[in-house]
């Protein structure tokens, strides 16, 4: 049995393993973008907490260039409280925090008590905020306006948008707003009480009166690693569609994800996802990075992101979109379990198995076998034989078993670089097949034993038949003792010719005949 082709990889059950990007071998799933890499900044992070209001931790919110000028509106916080502020740097790496933060703060008796994912757009003369609110409700999202990006003023005392479809009645969350021509684009994040988030789209002609898409949600989290939630980061509008860069998280950890669309409804996500994963254990960004913006500016495009080193720890940094100048990054760990093997026989020997492929210093392969007899895995089944590091043939200790299945581990102690596994073959020997017997012969069709049945009595008969006329052939002739007269009927011996009474000629004798020849 052998496993060499896409489809036989792809036919087991592949953990964090890439049978796609080479047919044919398998290869341990990359950790970040490879062809379009974003490279952290060497000055990150760029925005820590601050003082007061913002000393816990800060997050990014909306990140505009304008004139030479970055503008940042941020999210701070102390525990789960939180409020907006605002900052500005001539190079996007050193800030200086507006002296009258926070620029908004939330409403300690109304729906939003507590301030999050702030996103503007500059449109004429007006900055506009679409931001997440919480309180004892819902997570809904609000509008507010200004003048200058400092002094914002709320629209109403509600928010402006809440769900109202099944899938995301319980919660709408990190706005992600784009104005298309005269219309105003809403991406956002909901769920229905599962937090299981999922992304749509609204629309409206004022930025406060949306209309939800019908073909709502757009987009599931349908991968390993975004599977608990997805929501919309940051959307850039183009000639030939839109870009979305979005959070996902399904690894205990924040990663970034990237879509895109040619109409902005139906969304195609990277095959490379996640395209931006967490720092190296122990750095600023390690333990996730979420809530990406983008921003072009001096011919560069720039991620501004969240990353955390620990549990409520998040700062800001950003990365620089550089494809090609980053090596690539892979997962440090995966395995591969084949379907089961059905040899037909419990007392099938199992002889050996190897594999090929190719390793480096840092890297290493593994290989294992598993037998049993039950059509699946339980506790009746052997312990998986020694893992095989070593590439060729190597024999098999395992008892005779009708079932098995091959586990294949990849493991790299170089991110860089990863194992390559080409085939797997495992070798087995059936039983020899019973001598033939009385049932396994047949005549026309009709098993042995069931002739000689039939044909045993006839035989017997036949047998006793052939000893009675061998009897009968080889007994002496009956001789006659005495003959008597016909005339006078007196008894002569049977040498007399005259009757001894009568005197006359003895004709007929009185015995019968010999028995036929």
């Amino acid at each position: 049995m052998t496993w060499t082709t896409q489809a036989d990889f792809q036919s087991g059950n592949l953990s964090h393993l890439d049978a796609t990007s080479s047919p044919g071998q398998l290869l341990l799933e990359r950790a970040s973008n490879v062809a379009s890499p974003w490279v952290r900044s060497f000055a990150n992070p760029v925005l820590g907490p601050g003082v007061g209001w913002e000393s816990g931790w800060v997050d990014p919110g909306s990140v505009l260039y304008e004139a030479g000028v970055y503008k940042m509106w941020y999210q701070g916080c102390v525990g789960t409280q939180c409020n907006l502020g605002y900052a500005t740097s001539s190079d996007g790496i050193s800030w200086t925090r507006f002296a009258g933060n926070p620029v908004l703060t939330a409403n300690a008796t109304g729906w939003d008590q507590t301030l999050g994912d702030p996103v503007v757009v500059h449109d004429g003369n007006v900055y506009g905020m679409w931001y997440t609110g919480n309180g004892p409700l819902a997570i809904q999202i609000g509008y507010t306006t200004s003048p200058d990006g400092t002094t914002w003023t709320r629209y109403g005392s509600a928010p402006v948008f809440r769900g109202l479809q099944s899938w995301d009645s319980a919660a709408t969350s990190t706005p992600a707003v784009v104005k298309v021509g005269l219309e105003w684009v809403l991406y956002f994040s909901g769920h229905s009480g599962d937090l299981v988030y999922k992304v749509g789209r609204a629309t409206s002609p004022d930025g406060i009166n949306w209309t939800e898409d019908p073909l709502n949600p757009l987009m599931v989290p349908d991968a390993s690693w975004e599977s608990s939630r997805v929501h919309a980061g940051a959307v850039v509008a183009g000639p030939a569609g839109f870009e979305m860069f979005y959070t996902g998280n399904g690894l205990d950890y924040d990663q970034v994800g990237r879509a895109m669309s040619p109409d902005g409804r139906v969304w195609t996500k990277d095959p490379a996802n996640p395209v931006f994963s967490p720092g190296s254990s122990g750095a600023w960004d390690g333990a996730g990075v979420a809530r990406p913006k983008i921003v072009a500016a001096a011919g560069a495009r720039r991620m501004y992101y969240g990353g955390a080193g620990g549990p409520s720890n998040w700062r800001i940094g950003f990365a620089v979109y550089s494809p090609g100048s980053a090596p690539p990054s892979y997962v440090s760990s995966g395995y591969f379990v084949s379907t089961i093997v059905d040899s037909s026989s419990r007392n099938t020997l199992w002889n050996s198995i190897d594999w090929r492929g190719a390793v480096s210093d840092s890297t290493g392969i593994g290989v294992s076998v598993q037998v049993g007899n039950t059509s699946f895995p339980d506790y009746s089944w052997s312990s998986p034989s020694a893992p095989v590091f070593v590439q060729g043939p190597t024999l098999l200790r395992l008892p005779p078993a009708r079932f098995a299945l091959v586990l294949a581990a990849l493991v790299t102690l170089n991110a860089s670089v990863t194992p390559v596994l080409d085939q797997i073959t495992l070798t087995y020997s059936l039983p020899p097949p019973p001598p033939p017997s009385l049932w396994t012969v047949s005549v026309a069709g009709v098993p042995l034993i069931v002739l000689v049945i039939l044909l045993l009595p006839s035989a017997v008969v036949g047998a006793i038949l052939v000893l009675f006329l061998r009897y009968a052939r080889s007994s002496p002739a009956v001789v006659a003792t005495s003959v008597r007269c016909t005339t006078c009927g007196s008894v002569n011996q049977p040498a007399n010719k005259f009757c001894f009474r009568c005197g006359r000629p003895m004709l007929v004798p009185l015995s019968p005949p010999p028995p036929p020849s």
